[in-house]
């Protein structure tokens, strides 16, 4: 294990080579499973130079006073066929330093001021700002508790497993909204036309509140009757993800419970007034320019009244400025502990695409076709929020300390939002990728010389075209460690790779800093035992 401090200088801690030897010696044998499975997956491998740890392959990027800003080409919004009536906004950081920006207001749609400041509704984006107020709420709600805790009058036998956990990563069994999109309520349908008998026919009465966002709001015990309702009970919680906007009341209703308030007010004092958020808010803006609002025949569908009780699922308005500095917030850690964040940036459940995940309300995407040195997955944790008129994409990259937003109001918002995602995040993260190794190359290649303890050594690192930052020499009391490593694992020296990592992100831009040695062969197609200290 290597410690770097500041001034440049190698620290060999004494126990270093310990933990070297031991983890080697401890793992030259598997169980035959084991030993079974690794060969698989390294056969699955064999095309691969490198097998870095999971994370970041280097520390992010800072973006410096005389750092080029991300140029994207003009060419990636002109022409486009949604431009005639949709109005959109992108904005994109590194750090809390905006790299990049581009606004447009289509005919007929200019404010008074920025696109950046100007309010627009971000739909179920809400669902982040909710699942931030759950782990600010830590000590009063449990990931693992059971939502009975807080809404006593669920049904205990159906609900008891159905934690806010589950909730949270669409988990827990329940549908997407309660009876919201039931056939039976739809007005003008024909059961008939799917063999159906009448509604009459079947003696059940139908809800007639919460049947969409917008119509007349239930009271809390019409809730709780639905979702009592045996036809809307929870299936096999925990067995695979399905969006549920009403798992995402069930949270408010949790927050609403522990905080002796509205969910709305529980997330305002929680969430957005502590960040400054000032234009960010659950009521609907008036008319008078703050906002992106209906202004035409054609703009009759923009769904534009409250949420009421779905308004933790997506009732929230905020503005481009506002979700960029949510997203740099969670990115900072500014509201809950790194750890917390840590756990927070989790996949929860996987989806039948292998670049596909969900989250505690992130969408999880693990591109692998971004132009990168290092060409791997990338982790991408975005939330999408669209309503008819309205659409957003809050996009977080951790490994880059990238926040993204996109924003657009039209009747081609969804059309809109959809295409710019890929057009942005690709140059953005080759762009954050390539000035990471820049930085990184400034910052630790060079030889490093260290005597303390009465172990004398010597270090030379490069940052070239592979991942991480390649340890060319480690000698320690004169010994050549990488040819005696090569030597233990009986390969040629010049087929050995050994690469560090920051493994130990907390520890980065401290006197300090921690990484980790990862060992592979260079010739991927006769693999050796992977070892790291």
């Amino acid at each position: 294990m290597a410690l770097f401090n500041k001034q440049r200088a190698f620290v060999l801690a004494v126990s270093a080579a310990p933990i070297l030897f031991y983890w080697l010696y401890t793992n030259t044998t598997m169980h035959p499973l084991i030993a079974g499975a690794f060969s698989t997956w390294l056969a699955a491998t064999a095309t691969q130079a490198y097998c870095p740890p999971p994370g970041p392959l280097l520390p992010p990027p800072k973006v410096l006073s005389n750092t080029t800003k991300l140029i994207v080409p003009d060419t990636t919004f002109a022409n486009v066929s949604w431009s005639s009536d949709t109005s959109f906004a992108v904005k994109a950081s590194i750090g809390d330093v905006t790299v990049f920006e581009h606004e447009y207001s289509a005919p007929g749609r200019e404010v008074g001021q920025s696109l950046f400041d100007t309010i627009i509704r971000v739909g179920s984006v809400t669902k982040t700002f909710v699942m931030l107020a759950v782990l600010l709420s830590a000590d009063k709600i449990k990931l693992s508790d059971s939502i009975t805790k807080f809404i006593s009058e669920l049904d205990e036998q159906a609900y008891r497993d159905v934690t806010i956990a589950a909730l949270a990563s669409h988990t827990s069994g329940l549908g997407r909204w309660i009876y919201v999109g039931d056939l039976a309520i739809v007005p003008g349908f024909n059961p008939a036309i799917l063999g159906l008998p009448s509604v009459n026919a079947t003696g059940v009465k139908m809800s007639t509140c919460d049947l969409f966002p917008g119509t007349r709001v239930c009271t809390r015990e019409e809730i709780v009757a639905g979702l009592n309702n045996p036809a809307y009970h929870p299936r096999s919680p925990n067995s695979g993800p399905v969006y549920s906007n009403i798992g995402y009341t069930l949270l408010g209703m949790a927050l609403a419970a522990v905080h002796n308030k509205t969910p709305e007010q529980a997330i305002q004092d929680l969430v957005i007034n502590p960040l400054g958020l000032n234009k960010t808010k659950f009521t609907v803006p008036e008319r008078g320019g703050e906002a992106l609002l209906p202004r035409f025949k054609a703009d009759e569908r923009w769904f534009v009244p409250s949420f009421g009780n779905y308004d933790p699922s997506g009732g929230l308005w905020s503005t481009p400025s506002d979700q960029l500095a949510f997203l740099q917030s969670v990115l900072s850690n500014k509201l809950i502990s790194k750890p917390a964040t840590r756990r927070w940036l989790q996949p929860r459940a996987v989806l039948p695409s292998l670049h596909q995940a969900v989250g505690e309300s992130w969408e999880i995407f693990r591109p692998t076709d971004i132009d990168l040195a290092t060409p791997r997955a990338i982790d991408i944790f975005t939330k999408t929020g669209g309503v008819t008129g309205y659409a957003a994409h809050a996009v977080i990259v951790p490994e880059y300390n990238i926040a993204l937003t996109i924003n657009a109001a039209g009747g081609q918002a969804q059309d809109a939002v959809s295409a710019l995602f890929p057009q942005m995040v690709k140059p953005l993260v080759a762009y954050a990728d390539k000035l990471a190794r820049q930085q990184a190359r400034v910052e630790y290649a060079g030889t490093y010389k260290a005597s303390a303890a009465g172990v004398a050594g010597s270090m030379t690192l490069a940052v070239d075209d592979g991942p991480g930052v390649a340890l060319n020499e480690l000698t320690m009391n004169g010994v050549q460690v990488l040819q005696s490593l090569a030597a233990m694992q009986k390969i040629p020296y010049e087929s050995l790779s050994a690469r560090l990592y920051p493994t130990d992100p907390d520890s980065l831009g401290t006197d300090r800093e921690v990484w980790r040695i990862s060992v592979d062969r260079k010739d991927p197609g006769s693999w050796g035992t992977r070892f790291d200290t």
